[in-house]
């Protein structure tokens, strides 16, 4: 007789409980609403700051995100040997990641082998360690052509 009461008040005990927390859900989604401006407005100030600082496009970039022509990076013009002393020389005159020193004719002579069109390619674009233009973006391509001129001499 003992296990039959006990089990009549646990059940009636775990059905007090389920309408109680039924009775406090539908209580706590009745007093709650629909967002109102202000939580809106902290809703788009959050994602604003917490968007991602890039987007990565595989193809073309939509025209929408492409920067108007006033935020494009100036080319900047320089002689062979004033782009070699600002931006190369560094690595250069140090051999820093096998980088070819002036004057060592055996480097240069494998690298023009492959035509200078390629050394030029490799200056511009890049190649191993050297990032392309030698790190400095606003270089143009035919400033950077007269310090591989200057180099390879």
């Amino acid at each position: 007789m003992e296990d039959k009461q006990f089990t009549t008040y646990f059940l009636s005990v775990l059905g007090a409980l389920a309408i109680l927390t039924i009775a406090i859900l539908v209580l706590a989604n009745s007093l709650t609403s629909e967002p109102d401006e202000m939580d809106r407005g902290i809703a788009s100030a959050v994602a604003e700051r917490t968007k991602p600082m890039a987007n990565v496009y595989v193809g073309s970039v939509p025209a929408a995100t492409q920067a108007p022509a006033a935020m494009k990076v100036a080319s900047v013009e320089m002689s062979g040997e004033e782009v070699y002393q600002q931006v190369c020389a560094a690595c250069h005159n140090a051999g820093v990641m096998n980088a070819p020193k002036p004057g060592d004719k055996s480097a240069w002579d494998q690298r023009l082998a492959k035509g200078i069109e390629t050394v030029y390619a490799n200056a511009i674009g890049g190649i191993g360690g050297m990032p392309a233009k030698g790190g400095r973006a606003d270089l143009s391509d035919a400033a950077v052509k007269a310090a591989v001129d200057y180099l390879a001499k």
